[in-house]
């Protein structure tokens, strides 16, 4: 007995396969561009024309910059500073009771302004007792409204 074997004529299904793979590839390769140039999901949607104000673009291209748009950002850069001053005014305020206290003025107390009335007491004291003054001459400092104390006593454990 003879044995034949015949070949399939069609594609092969690895061909079909590697086909759709890279239909897919290119597919995502088509969609990565897009976003790369809109943006995100949303610049798939359709853009909205730009509004114009009746004059052709070139006209628009050679104006000068609007005059608004300068004291918007001198208004935000004072609000920054403003704040940062604020909190440097507030921890010379606390820095100056302690060096007018004769127990604290000695020790290696660190006074940061964490927020808007908030002050991080941070370092090292000889006795619990010093601690509770520390925190309690911080709050009597006018702007201050919150105390983070992590102060040590020497020897022992975090205060209290």
């Amino acid at each position: 007995m003879r044995v034949v074997r015949r070949r399939n004529t069609e594609k092969s299904g690895s061909s079909q396969r590697l086909g759709a793979v890279m239909l897919g590839a290119l597919a995502g390769v088509a969609v990565g561009i897009l976003l790369a140039d809109r943006g995100t999901l949303a610049g798939l949607r359709r853009r909205r024309p730009p509004v114009t104000d009746g004059n052709p673009p070139e006209t628009r291209a050679r104006r000068a910059p609007l005059t608004d748009a300068a004291p918007l950002t001198r208004e935000r850069t004072t609000r920054r500073s403003t704040a940062a001053d604020d909190r440097a005014e507030l921890e010379a305020r606390v820095l100056e009771t302690f060096r007018n206290d004769p127990v604290l003025m000695d020790r290696p107390i660190d006074i940061g302004a964490i927020g808007t009335g908030i002050i991080e007491l941070t370092g090292w004291v000889d006795a619990p007792d010093e601690v509770r003054l520390a925190t309690t001459l911080t709050r009597g400092t006018i702007g201050v409204t919150t105390v983070v104390n992590r102060l040590l006593v020497r020897g022992g454990s975090p205060a209290a």
